[in-house]
């Protein structure tokens, strides 16, 4: 490999390198694209040089030589565009820019027709150059009208401005200057003067120059080490270095086809382009370019979609996400404290590497956590604070750097940790600030989601306690539907043994007497099987619902069995029931259990609803291809307007002290959203009130 050769890998490896990092961080930019693309010109100069310099005949030469022209043409017109974008003047520029792609086109054209020089000889023993043909110092002029033009409309706006856009201009342009400078000393060997280029090196010397304009005065909108920089573009050299092995590999098999081992080389690039893109981007976005998180990001994730959250469970994972993915520590926990228990458990971690961690009552380490307080603790900090061999294998078990206690009222509900910064940046007293206040509210959250779990817990207590009392107001007329079979049993019974023990049996043939005992016992089943179906019905009825289970339901035989528990509700308040269902009616789709508790507590709410003579409840439904709707409708009290409002929600009555929890009719509600329906309800003061229930049509 030649000098020259070198200068061109290294120049081409260096400009790609930049550009593709440049890209990848923030490709919705114009002013990244643009960037791009000028870093792309370059290097398909520079790989053009490469190959070109590579070669030992003057027919491939030739082909290298009008790609790197290729590259050389669009330098200057991209190094305008970029220009203008990074002094806000695109649109100012707009035509102008758009002219100079235009005529940098029709040099592209002539170029490929070798319009621009003669066939290539060596020279000076430095490879095979061209002389130029009239229409090349057309183009030279144009070449450097852009690059001068450019230069002159960044020193202004240099002169003009302050602060890091003064700082960015400096770098960028000092760099291309140089840039120019290096590549301006190919010039020579084309008119025939021996002065080797080997000062086109010093067109690497833009990509650190640029990559300090990003770093030092972010430059493009992106904070990146130069370190990075170089790293990325040593994974990109590795991988274009299989690109370059191939070309030159398929160049030898295909006997020097240059447009069949280009045309393979293309093929590869392209489909494996995509691949290599996403690799790079997954390793640089996990190992390099883990930069500073932005504070209000971290904010606005905590307070928008963290801190809202009730579900603890919920909570806690979400909050180990959104930490690992904004701030990107090495590993993240959140251990809680158990007070029942005395222990601390791991509730939720990223990147630890176990799942199980708990430290009971009598470890050290829960007495130690205890007694630390509301305080922050750093790793490097550890030989200041008492016990600290106790903290210390906390620290080697969460793979942790730093500690928020989670306190609430004095007291400690759980521990955040938070491991190593993936970028090696320290954490700063900013940092700590901000995830001070944020383990803070986190424990408020906590706390909250705890409390809310409880109450769950609670309310399902009490909604067993209301079902229990609505039992309660059943059991005279299940007593009389189970004592009427009961009765009929045992008077049966009774009348056969005192007709034995009268002896009135004596004069009876036995087949006569077996026959008469067998028509008893039939009565007896069908009386024991009445009270059986009652008992069954009833211990479903109070039976909690675990799960939900939904299946088809038919309407009319849900009502019929909450009737069987009412009926003698019914009939008791003299309250005549009217059911309008048609024959045949659609069967719907819910949990026939759950429905019988919805019907149960409308009906009979309306019976005791009822304060006169001549109750009337009617149930009729009707139908269409997607739901079914019922209605109940009394000719009760009715509900006052304000009552309406307050109807569903949960401990509101208006029944006397001790005849109801008031959360009857909010679970209703709940139940029937469980099962995909919709409940509502119209009423007027002293005329009745009408509930509506919407059910999705069962079908097969």
């Amino acid at each position: 490999m030649t000098i020259l050769a070198l200068i061109g890998l290294i120049n081409g490896l260096l400009s790609i390198g930049l550009g593709f990092f440049v890209f990848l961080k923030n490709s919705k930019a114009a002013i990244n694209r643009i960037y791009f693309i000028f870093d792309a010109a370059i290097a398909l100069f520079n790989f053009g040089y490469f190959f070109w310099q590579m070669t030992d005949n003057s027919v491939d030469a030739l082909f290298w030589f009008k790609i790197l022209v290729v590259g050389l043409i669009f330098i200057n017109v991209t190094f305008f565009h970029v220009s203008m974008a990074i002094l806000d003047k695109l649109n100012e520029k707009k035509r102008i820019i758009t002219v100079m792609y235009l005529i940098n086109v029709v040099f592209v054209v002539l170029n490929m027709k070798s319009m621009l020089y003669t066939g290539l000889v060596e020279k000076y023993n430095l490879g095979y150059w061209p002389n130029p043909t009239p229409l090349f110092f057309v183009y030279l002029i144009f070449w450097a009208v852009q690059a001068i033009y450019g230069s002159y409309l960044l020193y202004q706006g240099f002169l003009k401005s302050s602060g890091h856009k003064k700082e960015q201009i400096r770098y960028f342009l000092t760099g291309c200057v140089i840039g120019f400078v290096g590549g301006s000393t190919n010039w020579p060997l084309w008119f025939n003067i021996n002065l080797p280029p080997y000062l086109n090196i010093l067109i690497a010397v833009h990509v650190p120059l640029t990559a300090y304009a990003i770093v030092k005065h972010q430059l493009l909108n992106i904070e990146v080490a130069i370190k990075r920089t170089i790293v990325f573009a040593l994974l990109f050299m590795s991988v274009f270095g299989c690109f370059i092995g191939i070309t030159i590999i398929s160049q030898q098999v295909f006997g020097g086809g240059k447009i069949i081992g280009l045309a393979v080389t293309s093929f590869l690039i392209i489909l494996f382009l995509r691949p290599l893109e996403i690799l790079l981007v997954r390793l640089s976005d996990r190992y390099l370019f883990q930069k500073r998180y932005d504070y209000r990001e971290l904010l606005k994730a905590f307070t928008a979609d963290v801190l809202t959250i009730v579900d603890l469970d919920m909570l806690v994972n979400m909050t180990v996400e959104k930490l690992s993915e904004i701030i990107r520590p090495q590993t993240c926990a959140v251990l809680l404290y158990d007070k029942e228990k005395g222990e601390y458990y791991l509730k939720a971690s990223n990147g630890i590497g176990v799942t199980k961690i708990i430290f009971r009552k009598d470890h050290p380490v829960s007495a130690c956590l205890n007694s630390l307080g509301d305080i922050v603790i750093f790793k490097n900090d550890l030989g200041k604070i008492r016990n600290s061999n106790v903290l210390a294998d906390v620290f080697k078990i969460l793979s942790a750097d730093i500690l928020f206690m989670l306190m609430v009222h004095d007291q400690i509900i759980g521990v955040l940790s938070l491991g190593k910064k993936k970028s090696d940046e320290d954490y700063t007293d900013e940092d700590i600030d901000i995830l001070a206040s944020l383990a803070r509210t986190e424990a408020i959250a906590i706390a909250n989601a705890r409390l809310f779990d409880e109450l769950g817990k609670t309310q399902a207590e009490a909604a067993q306690k209301e079902k229990m009392a609505a039992i309660g107001t059943l059991s005279a007329g299940i007593n009389h539907e189970i004592c009427n079979p009961l009765g009929i049993i045992v008077a049966q019974n009774e009348a056969i043994i005192l007709n034995y023990q009268r002896g009135r049996y004596k004069d009876v043939s036995y087949e006569s007497l077996f026959k008469q005992a067998i028509e008893i016992m039939k009565k007896n089943v069908e009386q024991a099987m009445r009270a059986t179906v009652i008992t069954t019905r009833l211990s479903n009825f109070a039976k909690p619902s675990k799960e939900l289970r939904l299946e088809a339901v038919g309407v009319e035989k849900s009502l019929d069995e909450t009737l069987s528990l009412l009926s003698h509700d019914l009939s008791l308040n003299h309250v005549e029931f009217i059911k309008e269902i048609p024959v045949g009616f659609p069967k719907i789709y819910a949990d026939s259990r759950q429905v019988g508790e919805i019907l149960f507590n409308i009906i009979r709410n309306a019976v005791q609803a009822m304060n006169k003579p001549n109750g009337r409840i009617i149930v009729n439904a009707v139908a269409n291809d997607q739901k079914v709707v019922l209605s109940i409708n009394d000719n009760g009290c009715g509900i006052s307007e304000e009552g309406l409002s307050k109807l569903f929600n949960p401990f509101y009555t208006t029944k006397g002290p001790d005849k109801g929890t008031g959360l009857g009719l909010y679970i209703v509600r709940q139940v029937v959203e469980r099962n995909n329906g919709k409940i509502s309800v119209q009423s007027k003061l002293g005329e009745g009130t009408t509930f509506i229930l919407e059910f999705q049509v069962y079908k097969e």
